[in-house]
């Protein structure tokens, strides 16, 4: 709250509604004594922070363009453009706005829609409600209700903030009207009460009741080890297995043998091994699998990079590529297959960087309730080398607790974190579209908690004496009731991890030129032919059927 009040006045003469020449509060001509809005709009043209016109007027009804408001916004908060690819299609470098928009974009206060900023369009109060609450980091229980703004609107939470600092009362039929133009008068009028709301300083918060039992120091610290041990981690090999088991009802019309082969299909065993590198970042990870339907083998190689993937083809025939694929990568741009829009690379060091954020909001809210400390443990394989062992259980009772914990205390911080312009525009997501998926998904993951039952969840992990893990094993098992179907899903693991920043090879590494890639585009053809053909093929199939029932 008080980034306003560091730096306010600072550039306080240079701040405008529109390019005025200065006027005194006494002389405008449009303002008389008993104007509502008089005593704002006096007071910030004394502070220097607003003027009039040259004829000497004010005028107070005319709408506040946007482009307006983020001159201000950026002078008085001290703002300023960074090189983090943010642009706005519908302005150049050269509009006197460019960079107040490109840096109240970087700092999530203005983020336009659709890649545009709309400078020439008036600022809804609804709009001002959340810029001056973000602007300001004004904060605040919600309680206050009008009529034509209701819980699940986009601006609940920013009018109600603006009312719990008294910044608002609303109209007196009691509506706010978001989708109403804000005028020159209303802005002064709510820039002054936001003014004096960051220069109040708040009651302390009481201090939130620690979830679940006390925290482990210990536990805490190690956990807090490891995460600067991965953040920092240069290279590393891995390899273990990996097993997964589905379970669902077969259909009756099917014949014996492929009721026999979906079973098998249903219980799939693997190994796994690659090597890691960050930089430049690669990953590669190589699985081995049996078909036993087929009584083969599959490998299947994949490597990645910052913005690339490739799958190595070592079965062409298996797979039903064409053979003279054998020994392709089959590439998949990250840009070409999500669109221009995306602003990639979404760097290895960008990735790590959310996750650390994310990770310090769980173990603020959950702390260690759901950890033990182990010196040794039976499920660590008796040849790895380690100091200690942190296990990870979860019974049913306590995943509807933790996900309470998660809908009550994480998700409303978590939202901060994912709307922040520059993931978003990483996303390629618009901050509309972003709210919207966040909504979707908590509706659905509701419907969907309500539906699964766990069975088994437990992670084991085994660190060095510099925090790194070693080894990794963990067996999830749950099963998902609709309606009177029940499928269920598991997963059982065990991964060995060593030569940590030590130089590591790849097995099958980069493609080395353009003759060994298959690109995305043509992998899709390839399989755009074979629907084809299958559609085709069953055309034939049942026109023959009806020529023999005829």
């Amino acid at each position: 709250m008080k980034r306003f009040m560091k730096r306010a006045f600072a550039g306080a003469l240079a701040l405008t509604l529109v390019v005025p020449t200065s006027v005194s509060a006494a002389t405008y001509k449009d303002i008389s004594d008993d104007h509502w809005a008089k005593e704002a709009i006096d007071y910030l043209t004394e502070e220097g922070l607003v003027n009039g016109f040259e004829d000497g007027t004010f005028d107070p009804n005319a709408p506040v363009k946007r482009s307006q408001a983020a001159l201000i916004l950026s002078k008085a908060l001290g703002l300023e453009a960074n090189e983090n690819g943010v642009t706005f299609n519908d302005l150049d470098e050269n509009d006197a706005v460019y960079d107040a928009a490109v840096a109240l974009a970087q700092a999530g206060i203005m983020e336009g829609r659709d890649g545009n900023f709309m400078p020439n369009d008036p600022l809804t109060r609804g709009q001002m409600a959340k810029v001056l609450t973000k602007a300001y980091d004004l904060n605040g229980e919600v309680t206050a209700s009008f009529a034509d703004v209701s819980s699940d609107h986009w601006a609940y939470e920013y009018v109600g903030i603006l009312a719990a600092n008294e910044i608002t009362g609303g109209y007196d039929d009691n509506t706010f009207r978001p989708s109403n133009e804000t005028t020159r008068a209303q802005f002064a009028v709510f820039l002054t009460n936001t003014l004096e709301a960051a220069a109040t300083e708040p009651e302390a918060p009481e201090e939130p009741e620690e979830p679940g039992e006390e925290v482990d120091e210990e536990i805490l610290q190690l956990l807090e080890d490891a995460f600067e041990a991965q953040l920092n981690l240069e290279s590393y090999t891995f390899e273990g297995d990996m097993g997964i088991t589905l379970d669902f009802p077969i259909p009756d019309d099917l014949t014996e043998e492929e009721a026999e082969m979906i079973d098998e299909a249903m219980n799939m065993d693997m190994v796994m091994r690659g090597a890691f590198q960050a930089d430049p970042f690669i990953t590669e990870v190589v699985i081995e699998q049996d078909i036993p339907a087929f009584g083969e083998s599959m490998v299947l190689p994949s490597i990645s990079t910052e913005t690339k993937n490739y799958q190595y083809i070592t079965d062409a025939a298996l797979l039903g590529y064409p053979e003279e694929w054998q020994g392709k990568y089959i590439e998949m741009d990250y840009e070409e297959m999500l669109g221009e829009e995306m602003d990639f690379p979404f760097t290895y060091d960008e990735q790590m960087e959310l996750m650390k954020e994310i990770y310090d909001v769980l173990i603020e809210h959950i702390g260690t309730d759901y950890f033990t400390l182990h010196d040794s443990h039976d499920a660590i394989p008796g040849d790895v080398d380690y100091e200690q062992v942190l296990e990870f259980t979860l019974t049913e009772e306590e995943l509807v607790e933790l996900f309470t914990i998660f809908e009550e205390e994480i998700i409303p911080v978590l939202e901060g974190i994912f709307s922040n312009p520059q993931l978003t525009n990483a996303l390629g997501l618009t901050a509309s579209e972003a709210e919207t998926i966040q909504a979707e998904m908590e509706s659905d993951f509701e419907e969907f908690l309500s539906k699964l039952s766990l069975d088994e969840f437990k992670i084991i992990q085994a660190f060095d004496e510099d925090a790194n893990i070693v080894y990794d094993t963990g067996i999830i098992q749950f099963s998902f009731t609709d309606g009177e179907e029940t499928i269920t899903f598991g997963i059982d693991y065990g991964m060995s991890i060593s030569n940590f920043n030590e130089p590591v090879t790849f097995e099958y590494g980069l493609p080395e030129n353009e003759e060994d890639i298959i690109s995305f585009d043509e992998w899709i053809e390839w399989q755009e032919e074979q629907l084809e053909e299958l559609e085709d093929f069953e055309e034939i199939e049942e026109v023959e059927e009806m020529e023999d029932a005829s």
